[in-house]
């Protein structure tokens, strides 16, 4: 009669890394507070070819689908918030100013 497999010290020691490497890292992940299940389906092999639909709704298509007055439009708005924002930094400038004046004059 055959005698029977007798599994070794380093079988068994893979046998439980396998088993143990998994529930540590879901388990110090949660100790945590990440989500390890979210993190593992973000890693790359893991994602479907598929855009997703916010990745589609980020680009803008520039081959033409959007029109010019629209484009236009939105490019006015975009310097109005510029010239908006410019003024706004020239007041703080204003302020600050006026500010290290009256330090100044408290200081002496």
């Amino acid at each position: 009669m055959a005698q029977k497999y007798k599994m070794t010290g380093c079988a068994k020691f893979f046998i439980f890394f396998i088993i143990a490497a998994p529930l540590s890292y879901i388990g110090a992940s949660y100790y945590n507070g990440v989500d390890p299940f979210a993190k593992i389906k973000n890693i790359e092999i893991f994602k479907s070819n598929k855009p997703s639909p916010s990745e589609s709704t980020k680009t803008i298509d520039i081959s033409g689908n959007k029109d010019n007055k629209a484009l236009t439009k939105e490019l006015e708005l975009k310097n109005e918030e510029i010239e908006y924002l410019k003024k706004k930094i020239d007041k703080l400038e204003d302020l600050i100013q006026t500010q290290k004046e009256e330090l100044s004059k408290l200081s002496k």
